[in-house]
């Protein structure tokens, strides 16, 4: 197997729902690239599963994958290549995932600067370096900041006919941190639309924005609706093979919504489920 028959199997097996699939896929072609010495294979399979364990939360894996793929870069001369510069951004963002600031802010510094001097000012791949870096700009709290960066990766997207997925997901990070509610939902609607297409539908992003939806209404005020919301969304993110870790996120919020509303039995029903999935 190639790279791009790895991704293109992995893209069906994340459009059926099938993330153990996917990582089971992952970690076998993994193995096997290292067994006959195929640094490109390993170099798309480490970079994917990268990814796979920064949205399932199988951090104590990022490591040895990042090394992996540093070690396949390396063998096959790819320093100071776009290669190079999605890697270190694909390590960046899940260091920043993971809480660990300092790496990632560095790691997001060298990806800069690299695709700063590989591309041409308008180019889209440029929109992952602002997008990417605001979210550790967001996770320090620096809003102000994370608003800035995530509205220069739209505009870099939306000037150059940049694809639909993309322009979705810089939709969402934005509304994020936008401080304006009404501008907030303007985004998050723009993204829910691309979210119900055919394509959406298998884009694991539809996630993000179901919560952000349940985020809005819950500063909007509308607590009992949020609860539902988030409720809904860890329901289909389970549905869909995701951690657990995640889900149990989604539920608090749902919990604390519930809370906020005044609904106690709903918000029985949560802490009971709550304490039944830690009790597994």
């Amino acid at each position: 197997m190639n790279a791009e028959e790895l991704y293109r199997r992995l893209d069906a097996l994340y459009a059926a729902d099938d993330a153990a699939g996917a990582y089971e896929l992952l970690c076998r072609q993994k193995k096997e690239a290292e067994r006959t010495g195929d640094d490109a294979l390993a170099l798309a399979a480490a970079n994917s599963l990268m990814g796979h364990c920064r949205e399932n939360c199988i951090f104590d894996e990022v490591d040895g994958h990042y090394r992996e793929a540093v070690r396949c870069i390396d063998a096959l001369g790819l320093r100071g290549t776009a290669e190079e510069a999605a890697t270190v951004l694909n390590a960046a963002t899940a260091f920043c995932v993971m809480g660990r600031e300092e790496e990632s802010e560095e790691l997001y510094g060298r990806a800069e600067r690299l695709y700063l001097s590989l591309l041409e000012p308008g180019d889209t791949r440029l929109a992952a370096v602002y997008n990417n870096r605001a979210l550790l700009y967001r996770s320090q709290g620096k809003r102000e900041k994370a608003e800035a960066s995530f509205a220069k990766a739209l505009e870099i997207l939306t000037d150059n006919n940049g694809p639909a997925d993309e322009i979705a997901a810089s939709q969402l990070n934005l509304a994020s941190v936008c401080a304006d509610i009404a501008r907030a939902g303007e985004l998050a609607e723009e993204a829910a639309a691309y979210y119900s297409t055919p394509e959406g539908m298998t884009d694991i992003h539809r996630f993000t924005a179901r919560a952000l939806l349940a985020e809005l209404a819950f500063r909007r005020g509308e607590y009992k609706e949020a609860g539902k919301s988030f409720e809904v969304t860890a329901d289909a993110w389970l549905s869909a093979g995701g951690a657990e870790m995640r889900a149990a996120v989604l539920l608090r919020n749902a919990l604390h919504s519930y809370e906020k509303a005044g609904s106690s039995e709903d918000a029985g029903r949560l802490r009971r489920r709550l304490a039944e999935a830690e009790g597994k």
